[in-house]
């Protein structure tokens, strides 16, 4: 599962664009989800950040409340944990493995089941540099 998880990841990264012209990075999931603060009901902190795109470590600890993104859209990949989105009133499954391509101005949420929802997003857009964590 781990395995595919990082191919998934790296496959992902490969489709949208080129890279920033910098140096190469390597990030620890496991630790950039493990300084997640366990008493927001979630956290995200960007992995990866370039002109066209940005990968963000999220952490689900209970919900992500009904938002739209009107700058660009997003992918999720659940890495661990179970629970449900809801996109545009639909309500879908998440287990790991899933994968969620969330368009520009779609309404969508997320609740954890059972415990924390680990995932990766994949922000298509421009994000702001200076922000170095993102607290839903």
């Amino acid at each position: 599962m781990r395995r595919r998880a990082l191919t998934v990841l790296a496959g992902l990264i490969l489709m949208t664009g080129s890279a920033w012209a910098g140096d190469a990075e390597v990030f620890d999931f496991d630790q950039e989800v493990a300084t997640a603060d366990q008493e927001r009901e979630a956290v995200s902190r960007f992995m990866v950040r370039a002109p066209e795109y940005a990968v963000s470590a999220v952490v689900v600890s209970k919900a992500i409340p009904l938002h739209q993104h009107d700058d660009g859209s997003h992918v999720l990949f659940i890495v661990s944990g179970r629970g449900t989105a809801l996109l545009d009133g639909q309500s879908v499954a998440l287990k790991p493995g899933t994968l969620l391509h969330i368009p520009k101005g779609v309404r969508h949420g997320i609740a954890a089941e059972g415990g924390r929802i680990t995932l990766v997003d994949f922000v298509g857009h421009a994000v702001d540099p200076a922000r170095e964590e993102h607290h839903e």
